[in-house]
């Protein structure tokens, strides 16, 4: 009786906090490492990125910190943020990188999927968007993609720039 009790607690508990969300607790992972593994069989071996691109490739780390001890509904927004956002980057032109469409399309998709489950366990999707996280993924787009005509070396310093990127959201979603 007293497990049954503190089962059906835990379970109430759990479901008032946003990181208490069924898809975050049963399917994060999987998904998280399915993109990261779509992300690392992208690899090429192209590394021409100029010192100026890497620079603008520097994630602001005040966002990190404000946002890892933000609310557990502002974390899930930001990393959902960090999703959508990145799938929106990699539908630009990547021919220049040489990967295959489908991997990059499979990989918008998990990507998509994430952030649209990530964004149910949030009571208002959209409101706590970070403008300073959308200009970091605009710098990117327009200082490194745009003016190297989409380069293979530019998409590399991506590539390895979002992996990076998604390490650190799938651990603000799961250190808490």
């Amino acid at each position: 009786m007293l497990t049954v009790l503190l089962c059906l607690s835990l379970c109430v508990c759990s479901q008032g906090s946003p990181l208490g969300c069924r898809w975050l607790e049963e399917k994060f992972t999987q998904y998280s490492s399915l993109s990261l593994n779509l992300l690392d069989n992208m690899k090429s071996n192209s590394t021409n990125s100029s010192l100026e691109a890497e620079d603008t490739a520097i994630f602001p780390e005040v966002l990190y910190r404000q946002t890892f001890n933000a609310s557990a509904e502002d974390r899930l927004a930001f990393a959902a943020q960090i999703l959508n956002e990145t799938a929106a980057l990699f539908e630009e032109d990547y021919s220049g990188a040489s990967w295959e469409e489908k991997s990059v399309e499979n990989f918008v998709n998990i990507l998509t999927q994430q952030a649209d489950n990530l964004g149910s366990c949030v009571a208002s999707p959209g409101q706590s968007r970070s403008k300073e996280l959308h200009k970091y993924f605009t710098r990117i787009s327009t200082h490194i993609l745009r003016k190297t005509d989409h380069s293979a070396g530019a998409w590399e310093l991506v590539r390895e720039k979002i992996r990076s990127l998604l390490m650190r959201a799938h651990l603000l979603l799961t250190t808490h």
